[in-house]
Protein backbone atom coordinates (compact mmCIF):
# COMPACT_ATOMS: atom_id res chain seq x y z
CA UNK A 1 0.00 0.00 0.00
CA UNK A 2 1.32 3.41 -0.63
CA UNK A 3 1.45 6.50 1.42
CA UNK A 4 -0.22 9.46 0.24
CA UNK A 5 1.93 12.56 0.00
CA UNK A 6 0.29 15.69 0.38
CA UNK A 7 1.67 18.03 -1.33
CA UNK A 8 1.26 21.53 -2.03
CA UNK A 9 0.55 22.93 -5.88
CA UNK A 10 3.03 24.43 -7.67
CA UNK A 11 3.58 27.73 -7.26
CA UNK A 12 3.02 29.84 -10.63
CA UNK A 13 6.48 31.12 -11.96
CA UNK A 14 7.01 35.17 -11.36
CA UNK A 15 6.58 36.86 -14.56
CA UNK A 16 10.72 37.76 -14.16
CA UNK A 17 12.93 37.79 -10.87
CA UNK A 18 13.51 41.13 -8.95
CA UNK A 19 17.03 42.39 -8.91
CA UNK A 20 18.83 43.58 -5.55
CA UNK A 21 17.81 47.27 -5.87
CA UNK A 22 14.18 46.03 -6.39
CA UNK A 23 13.63 44.00 -3.75
CA UNK A 24 15.65 46.17 -1.34
CA UNK A 25 12.94 49.03 -2.51
CA UNK A 26 10.01 46.41 -1.75
CA UNK A 27 11.24 45.69 1.91
CA UNK A 28 12.44 49.38 2.16
CA UNK A 29 15.66 48.33 3.27
CA UNK A 30 19.17 49.00 1.76
CA UNK A 31 21.10 47.22 -0.87
CA UNK A 32 23.89 46.73 1.62
CA UNK A 33 22.27 45.22 3.78
CA UNK A 34 21.00 42.34 1.21
CA UNK A 35 24.60 42.07 0.34
CA UNK A 36 25.50 41.52 4.13
CA UNK A 37 23.34 38.74 4.31
CA UNK A 38 24.11 37.27 1.28
CA UNK A 39 27.68 37.46 2.68
CA UNK A 40 26.62 35.54 5.59
CA UNK A 41 24.79 32.94 3.92
CA UNK A 42 21.92 33.43 6.62
CA UNK A 43 19.06 35.49 6.70
CA UNK A 44 17.21 37.27 4.36
CA UNK A 45 15.05 36.13 1.51
CA UNK A 46 16.07 32.97 -0.16
CA UNK A 47 18.50 34.04 -3.09
CA UNK A 48 19.34 33.15 -6.68
CA UNK A 49 22.86 33.18 -7.59
CA UNK A 50 22.60 33.44 -11.64
CA UNK A 51 26.06 33.93 -12.86
CA UNK A 52 27.48 36.26 -10.47
CA UNK A 53 24.19 38.42 -10.39
CA UNK A 54 21.87 37.79 -7.43
CA UNK A 55 18.58 37.33 -8.14
CA UNK A 56 14.91 36.54 -5.87
CA UNK A 57 11.72 35.38 -6.93
CA UNK A 58 8.79 37.54 -5.77
CA UNK A 59 7.09 35.24 -4.17
CA UNK A 60 10.08 34.09 -1.68
CA UNK A 61 10.06 36.98 -1.14
CA UNK A 62 6.51 38.18 -0.10
CA UNK A 63 6.73 34.95 2.00
CA UNK A 64 9.43 35.85 3.48
CA UNK A 65 8.23 39.23 4.64
CA UNK A 66 5.09 37.84 5.78
CA UNK A 67 6.93 35.00 8.16
CA UNK A 68 8.79 38.06 9.81
CA UNK A 69 5.48 40.26 10.62
CA UNK A 70 5.26 41.48 14.48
Amino acid sequence: MRKQQHTEPPRPLPERLWNIRETAEFLGIPTSTLYYWSYLGEGGPRILRIGRALRYDPHDVIEWAKSRAA
